[in-house]
């Protein structure tokens, strides 16, 4: 990163006091489409402008919902050329609101300058400082996500900027401040409590022992060939609006209970072994080096989790793909089958996916669906 451009300003810089004395939390709701209502934090002086006329949804996947700006000279932010906007989004498909923000900058023409993921309860959320052109000049965004559902609320601060290159620092942490208080203060007013913005359903894997894990309703769950033996199989297909497969697939395989996590992961890795050797048999060109992204132990699992690289070949010519597979040993203890066996199921997940330089929606909701699936094996 080119040190001379602003980053993102992760904490407030003025004074409490100055903050209490300078900010209110205002509740937007009135003149609102139902379930978009919110309060935020402003500073004093400032104005607000509704501009939804509906909901977000299919015919309108996103809609300004508020604009916010100075209404007094001496108001913060006034001699900055400040504005917030509040924008809601619809989900179609379940992903994380940082994928849905780097996906929604790329549409505008930003330029990212800095980018932050933050956990939630309902996914990684999106936090961006970007540029772009408006009007012919260059504006600086301070964007951050904040999901509930099917709806993602995009809070958007802006301001002209000119010389950022030459790293003027006052204005912009003047903006981001403005937009840090009010994402730190922003409060749905009617939030549905809802984690997913898809109905995820419960999942079993069913052989000697059984395991379960959340899997989107949306996929399509076919057979999944040869189980190992005492042990089960099967694979969900990510199916398009039109019904279309080929967008990407989960492969969920069990095997046979193991006395103990080393003797099932071991059991999982060579699932995973002659999982993949069947996919290259199928026309997957499988990388040998695979990049380890996550380990695990604790008391209930433990987990490998790599990442390939591949390609797959057809009639269209060759796909960059993205494999996500873990290798994955559950507790069996405290009864599974409720007789406290103490033995460890080995278990295998493998995600296949067009990469998201290829096909970025799918490999976002794809990523999503492996990731719920894997948190919630059990």
């Amino acid at each position: 990163m080119d040190p001379r451009l602003p980053t993102l300003l992760t904490a407030p810089v003025s004074p409490r006091p100055v903050i209490e004395a300078t900010y209110l939390d205002v509740l937007v709701r009135d003149g609102l489409p139902a379930g978009t209502g919110f309060s935020i934090a402003l500073p004093r002086g400032w104005a607000v402008e509704r501009t939804a006329s509906a909901a977000p949804g299919p015919q309108a996947p996103i809609v300004p919902l508020a604009r916010f700006h100075p209404g007094e000279p001496g108001a913060t932010g006034a001699a900055e050329g400040v504005e917030l906007a509040v924008w809601a989004a619809f989900l179609p498909r379940e992903m994380h609101g940082a994928d849905w923000l780097r996906a929604w900058m790329r549409s505008q023409g930003y330029r990212e300058l800095d980018f932050r993921q933050a956990p939630s309860p309902t996914g990684m959320m999106g936090d961006a400082l970007a540029a772009g052109r408006h009007n012919g000049a260059l504006r600086l965004h301070r964007l951050l996500t904040v999901k509930d559902g099917d709806l993602l609320f995009l809070i958007d601060g802006r301001m002209i900027q000119g010389g950022m290159a030459q790293g003027g620092t006052t204005d912009h942490r003047v903006m981001q401040e403005i937009v840090l208080l009010a994402a730190m203060r922003f409060r749905l007013a009617e939030p549905t409590g809802q984690t997913f913005a898809e109905g995820f359903e419960w999942t079993e894997l069913k052989g000697t022992h059984a395991v379960r894990f959340l899997a989107s309703g949306l996929w399509r769950e076919t057979p999944g060939g040869d189980a190992p033996p005492d042990g089960a199989s099967l694979v969900l297909d990510h199916v398009g609006p039109d019904g279309s497969t080929g967008r990407g697939s989960l492969i969920a395989v069990l095997g046979a209970a193991e006395a103990t996590a080393e003797a099932a992961l071991a059991a999982a890795a060579e699932i995973e072994r002659t999982t993949l050797a069947k996919l290259a048999n199928q026309g997957f060109a499988l990388s040998a080096e695979a990049d380890l992204l996550a380990k695990e132990r604790t008391a209930e699992r433990s987990l490998l989790l790599h990442r390939r690289k591949a390609r797959r070949s057809g009639p269209q010519g060759s796909t960059p793909m993205t494999v996500l597979s873990a290798r994955i040993a559950l507790a069996e203890a405290g009864g599974r089958d409720g007789n406290g066996t103490g033995q460890a199921l080995p278990v295998c997940l493998i995600l296949l996916s067009p990469d998201e330089d290829t096909a970025f929606e799918a490999w976002a909701i794809n990523r999503r669906a492996f990731e719920i699936a894997l948190s919630t094996v059990r």
